[in-house]
């Protein structure tokens, strides 16, 4: 149970960046203590894009361990560290040739790529908590330590 919310849990936090992240700024904006700077502009889902995407950083909520849908029975609260941001796509010289390949006919057109690069952790760090039953616990890998854009 608790592999599959760990599993659950990454998915969501997969390619989270500003603006087509809103979804996840909804979800985290319903917990206790969520971070004022994390709320969507008035009228949500509706509204357009912001003109200006904050660029990939690290941002941290405070969560009640309960929260965090890894099957734990604790009040605790702790510092969940996330990835999130714009993530400029710039193409590489590989990029480029391949492009240069495919269109001249030299190489097969393969599917087009319409990935853009994702804001990832580079590094994670530990979170240990007392459950109500008074049991220390460590999860590993959970919060983000520093991000970066990964293609």
């Amino acid at each position: 149970r608790r592999m599959r919310s760990v599993l659950k849990l990454t998915m969501l936090l997969v390619c989270v960046q500003a603006g087509e992240g809103h979804w996840l700024h909804t979800l985290l904006g319903k917990s206790k203590g969520h971070d004022p700077h994390m709320q969507m502009a008035q009228g949500g889902e509706g509204r357009a894009r912001r003109s200006f995407e904050e660029p990939c950083a690290l941002h941290t909520i405070l969560l009640r361990v309960s929260d965090l849908g890894l099957g734990y029975n604790s009040d605790e609260m702790v510092l969940f560290k996330y990835c999130s941001g714009a993530c400029p796509r710039l193409p590489s010289n590989h990029d480029l040739t391949l492009a240069s390949l495919q269109h001249s006919g030299a190489l097969r057109s393969a599917m087009p790529s319409s990935h853009s690069p994702c804001c990832r952790p580079t590094h994670h760090e530990d979170i240990a908590f007392l459950d109500n039953a008074n049991r220390w616990h460590k999860v590993e890998k959970l919060s983000a330590a520093a991000c970066t854009c990964l293609a």
